[in-house]
């Protein structure tokens, strides 16, 4: 009986189906683990470091409207979110997005104008829509005790924040994280920077009713 002599051409062929078979085999056990570590860096990093939220109501218009997605920077026991920050934080069991006017230590005015002064200096908003339509517990210098912070909307026409004596500062036990960037909508992306706090404008009759 003839053995069967595979030419050439044969051979080579075969080896070249044998490679390309190895090939798509390897690149599928790559994907695969590519696409798991990159699941568990992804869970890793939004449960630890960043956290995802979505903004719900006017209150921070125009700066965050409603609906909108932003990633925020959770913050650890030793970090304490700063004046100016977009403050993610849980008031009443649900999550709230609000700007941090004051901090700490810090004394707290709301003028019947919206002016805001802390320390006796007024506060720069360049960023704020609406009007104040009342100063409520601000009306009064409001002194803020240890781990204490008070936050406005941005939309102060709207917004129910600190002012209010049912809402309330906010503990920093309470804050999650602080607001970094817009991820939706499309349209929106930015980064949330932090605005210059107080002007150097400083009026030691700043109306302040201790």
């Amino acid at each position: 009986m003839e053995n069967y002599r595979p030419d050439e051409g044969e051979v080579l062929r075969e080896m070249k189906r044998v490679r390309r078979s190895d090939r798509r085999h390897r690149m599928g056990w790559c994907m695969l683990i590519f696409i798991v570590l990159a699941a568990v860096a992804g869970w890793f990093i939004s449960n630890r470091y960043y956290t995802l939220a979505e903004v719900r109501g006017a209150g921070m218009d125009d700066t965050l409207m409603s609906g909108s997605f932003v990633l925020c920077r959770r913050v650890g026991a030793e970090e304490k979110p700063l004046r100016g920050d977009l403050a993610l934080f849980s008031h009443e069991g649900e999550w709230q997005i609000k700007r941090v006017i004051a901090a700490s230590g810090d004394r707290v005015v709301v003028g019947a104008d919206g002016e805001v002064r802390i320390n006796g200096e007024v506060l720069s908003e360049d960023y704020v829509t609406g009007n104040a339509m009342e100063s409520g517990i601000t009306a009064r210098r409001v002194n803020l005790g240890e781990g204490e912070y008070f936050v406005m909307g941005d939309n102060r026409t709207l917004s129910v924040d600190s002012r209010s004596a049912d809402y309330g500062v906010v503990q920093q036990e309470d804050i999650i994280g602080t607001a970094r960037y817009i991820v939706w909508p499309f349209y929106r992306i930015a980064e949330l920077k932090r605005p210059g706090a107080v002007s150097a404008e400083t009026d030691e009759n700043s109306g302040e009713t201790p």
